[in-house]
């Protein structure tokens, strides 16, 4: 049971409690009566069981979202686990890549071909800047799910340049609910570029803040049309018809977002591409 279905019943309950009270204000009171016992007997038993009936579903109730609460926290531990998994699978990757990356290098001065090394030094800095950028953040699961798209995008041939010049730390936003806005944002951009040309697969990725605001924006190459941009984030809305799990990403950004007071945002241009663009107040 979801915790907002238990919280709806709490208020029932809560309300049943409360007619109850009255229900006795009203006959003793407003009318004057003085209760019998002789008398009333049943009525009295009948609103006496109605009342320990309420009190026990209160306290069942608190039972079942305590029970709900502790399975949401281990489905949270199990998503820590799978994105370290993976993070963990990444980084052996990389490090067998890396010693690879070395002997190229190392042949290629030997060869004597000097400026062919360099170039390839180049490229694989701009590698290790962008593990950089992703360790700059004061989230742990945050870095983690960008150090998993990294490989995502890299095995789909797509440029993902990651740009982090806040850590985040100050934000108001539980990780969990951070990790499914980034995360679904950057699906977004990458699915968005994964049928184009190689050369044009491009998706950048920035965190940042200003003074009112702290700001996660991805930017790639695709055009959205004017007549399409107010329907994304519309639950169910997608471009694409290859999966029944279409058209739940940003609606689920959106909806997150507005749940902490935040915004998103999207802007397209066919020469500058598409731009989307997530704030929380701080």
């Amino acid at each position: 049971m979801k915790i907002s279905n238990i919280n709806k019943i709490v208020v029932i309950l809560g309300l049943a409690v409360i007619l109850i009270v009255l229900g006795f204000y009203y006959q003793f009171y407003l009318e004057g009566e003085i209760p019998n016992l002789g008398q009333n007997f049943i009525v009295y038993s009948i609103l006496l069981v109605i009342m320990a009936a309420v009190l026990l579903s209160l306290t069942l109730t608190q039972k079942l979202l305590f029970i709900a609460k502790q399975e949401r926290t281990f489905e949270l531990q199990q998503y820590h686990i799978e994105q370290l998994q993976e993070m963990n699978k990444i980084i052996k990757t990389q490090r067998h890549d890396f010693v690879n990356h070395l002997q190229t290098v190392y042949g290629l001065m030997q060869l004597g071909e000097v400026e062919e090394a360099q170039s390839f030094i180049s490229e694989l800095y701009t590698e290790v800047q962008i593990s950089g950028e992703i360790l700059r953040l004061a989230i742990p699961e945050l870095s983690a799910l960008l150090l998993v798209k990294t490989g995502v995008a890299t095995s789909r041939n797509i440029s993902f340049k990651i740009e982090v010049s806040s850590d985040l730390s100050q934000i108001d936003v539980r990780p969990f609910d951070l990790v499914a806005i980034m995360g679904n944002l950057i699906n977004n951009a990458l699915e968005a570029v994964e049928n184009i040309p190689v050369a044009d697969r491009k998706v950048q990725f920035q965190v940042f803040e200003n003074s009112g605001y702290f700001i996660m924006q991805t930017r790639n190459p695709s055009f959205i049309p004017k007549e399409l941009r107010t329907m994304i984030f519309t639950p169910g809305f997608s471009t694409k018809s290859d999966s029944t799990d279409r058209g739940l990403g940003l609606a689920s950004i959106k909806h997150l977002a507005e749940t902490y007071n935040g915004f998103v945002v999207v802007s397209s241009h066919l020469d500058k591409g598409s731009c989307f663009t997530v704030g929380f107040p701080k």
